[in-house]
């Protein structure tokens, strides 16, 4: 595509490693440089796509969505790069960094962690790449990167609040299942619930730990927490599916039924969160809604033709508070 950069001379100082990586770990999928766009100028607009890569199926859905929404026949050649692992932030810098080297048109970005983005950002910007967040925010100047587009953590966390406080009018000893340290969305979910709980009497706080979105973490956590004290816990918050779902585990494993001796709240919505819905194992389930690559597309074709773009972009999503609703929802293909 015949996009405007500056010649970028100044990034010279990158290592034939960090290239390597960044080469070795992008996959172009099916679509071939200087290829014909259907419908479109004749050439592809290149985008680099630092992405989380396999996490669970919350972030697997997401990243397919992307793929399916930039594709060859709409005018896109993708180039994805999934981290080394869900937490490594350094393969992110690296890929980044080659695509500013490569100038790609433009780069999608699913943060790792939210902090050490701004020297990317400044690159660049300095090499005139507009830059989407997809999912998660970072610290860096919003005046660095085009938009944000995600479903809005804070109020699909105060949604569990919401609800918990209906499930517990008198309140409840509770314990939260967190997600890797140092994410935004750990820091906007746990500010959504706790807003929806702020005021209320007979709320007890008894910890928060991370399992790092993971079921066996989850479990791990919960069965040590409920020895600790007693098994005398009435709720959980788990900040994802995964974790919710290890949680049951460990509440079955304790003798206890999950949805009447302990209820237990999750964020994503994916098929084994509403078929755990279903069977009552999980009590409220509310939807993170991964689908969003066709406003990732918009948002990027607004970019490169100049025109304004908002600073958030939120995604819609929905909730599941009981067995039938998650019925409806497996049977209506909302699930992934």
């Amino acid at each position: 595509m015949a996009h405007n950069k500056r010649a970028l001379g100044m990034l010279g100082f990158i290592g034939v490693g960090a290239l390597a990586l960044g080469l070795a770990g992008c996959s172009s999928g099916d679509a071939e440089p200087g290829g014909e766009a259907s419908g479109g100028s004749g050439e592809l607009t290149t985008v680099g796509f630092v992405a989380v890569g396999p996490e669970g199926g919350w972030r697997n859905a997401n990243e397919q969505a992307i793929k399916d929404a930039f594709t060859e026949d709409a005018g896109f050649e993708l180039k994805y790069a999934p981290a080394a692992s869900p937490s490594d932030q350094k393969s992110q810098l690296d890929a980044f960094s080659t695509f500013v080297n490569d100038e790609v048109d433009v780069i999608l970005l699913t943060a790792t962690e939210a902090s050490g983005w701004e020297d990317s950002l400044k690159l660049a910007k300095e090499a005139e790449i507009p830059v989407i967040l997809l999912d998660r925010g970072v610290d860096a100047p919003e005046d660095l990167y085009v938009t944000r587009i995600a479903p809005d953590n804070v109020q699909v966390a105060k949604s569990v609040g919401e609800w918990a406080t209906t499930a517990f009018p008198e309140g409840a000893n509770y314990f939260v299942l967190e997600g890797v340290p140092g994410l935004s969305v750990v820091n906007e979910r746990n500010e959504g619930f706790d807003e929806a709980l702020g005021g209320k009497s007979g709320w007890n706080k008894v910890g928060a730990q991370t399992a790092n979105w993971k079921t066996d973490e989850g479990k791990s956590v919960i069965e040590t927490v409920l020895k600790a004290n007693n098994n005398d816990i009435q709720f959980i918050f788990a900040q994802n599916d995964e974790m919710g779902i290890g949680a049951a585990q460990a509440v079955t494993a304790a003798g206890l039924k999950p949805g009447t001796d302990v209820k237990i709240a999750t964020i994503d919505g994916t098929k084994g969160a509403l078929e755990a819905l279903s069977k009552g194992d999980l009590s409220f389930v509310a939807q993170y809604n991964p689908f969003f690559g066709t406003d990732a597309v918009d948002a990027v074709k607004k970019a490169l033709a100049g025109d304004k773009v908002d600073s958030t972009i939120i995604v819609k999503s929905a909730t599941f508070d009981s067995p039938e609703a998650a019925d409806k929802a497996l049977a209506d293909g909302l699930a992934f």
